[in-house]
């Protein structure tokens, strides 16, 4: 039997990784949100993805300083492992529409690039990679 999915609306399996619904509301993030957040997990401030995002918030409206030190960081990872991505991602075949199958899709590219990331950073990491023309453009504005 197999199954069908509504195209136009579908609840999240409750079976799904946690991971996933997250990276699925980050995929509407800005690039530099993004980018910043990898920063953030990639120096270990944040070792849980939503913790990653929160902190982004609070250096977004400047509770903390340094957002610009986290899109640095961020920009300087992400030049780091694009190639590496690049070249684990084979990008065969038609992407699907659907939300978490991109995901998934984004997230074997980040375990096949054996970029040993936490947590935090390998969500950011696929995050990055499903939007990684946007993230691209955001990283030559960094220093």
């Amino acid at each position: 039997m197999s199954e069908e999915y509504d195209t136009v609306f579908a609840l999240p399996s409750v079976d799904e990784d946690p991971d996933t619904e997250l990276g699925v509301l980050l995929m509407g993030l800005g690039p530099e949100r993004l980018l910043a957040g990898l920063g953030v997990a990639a120096s270990g401030e944040a070792a849980d993805p939503a913790a990653a995002t929160l902190v982004v918030d609070q250096l977004r409206h400047g509770v903390r300083p340094d957002l610009a030190e986290a899109l640095a960081a961020g920009a300087a990872r992400w030049r780091s492992a694009r190639p590496r991505l690049e070249a684990a991602d084979p990008g065969t075949g038609i992407q699907s529409a659907a939300l978490r199958r991109l995901w998934a899709a984004a997230l074997d590219a980040v375990g096949t690039a054996d970029l040993s990331p936490g947590r935090a950073e390998r969500v950011y990491l696929a995050a990055c990679w499903l939007r990684r023309t946007e993230i691209d453009r955001a990283a030559e504005e960094q220093p």
